[in-house]
């Protein structure tokens, strides 16, 4: 009677040993999905702009605010595809249609009309998303720059 009561003592303490060093104790947690603050609708709200000549600022103007002077909107799907809307009511212009992305790093290409468009994506969070594009030409021997950038909020 003592071997078997021995016995079920070391099965029983075996059995406890086991499940409490269970191999899924050291795995790892899942990690959640990465959010793509992107997709969505974003209205801009103010723009801020730098202009250079020949490598000197001669013009700069942060935050400027676009509400009554222009109206400009995009919605990033997550097919790749955005759909935009544009007017300056003071020219009476206003344009809406459809076209594609694509991001790589901190870069992204929007396609409009087979002309694409290449910003810096210098912000993305749940509430701003915020593109900023510099041109260059020359013309009569000046070289002059433009840095822009334009803040859009989530709509």
């Amino acid at each position: 009677m003592k071997k078997v009561s021995t016995l079920l003592f070391a099965s029983t303490i075996t059995l406890f040993l086991l499940s409490a060093c269970s191999s899924d104790d050291n795995a790892p947690a899942p990690q959640p999905e990465p959010v793509n603050h992107l997709l969505g609708k974003w209205k801009l709200n103010t723009m801020s702009i730098k202009s250079y000549e020949d490598g000197e600022l001669v013009g700069e103007n942060n935050d400027l605010p676009v509400a009554s002077q222009i109206t400009w909107e995009y919605e990033f799907k997550a097919d790749l595809s955005v759909e935009y809307y544009m007017a300056i009511p003071a020219a009476e212009f206003e344009e809406k249609g459809k076209g594609t992305y694509s991001t790589s790093g901190n870069s992204i290409t929007i396609t409009i009309d087979g002309e694409p468009g290449v910003f810096e994506i210098s912000k993305n969070d749940a509430d701003n998303l915020h593109l900023k594009m510099t041109e260059e030409e020359e013309s009569g021997g000046v070289i002059y720059k433009e840095e822009m950038e334009q803040k859009f909020i989530r709509k």
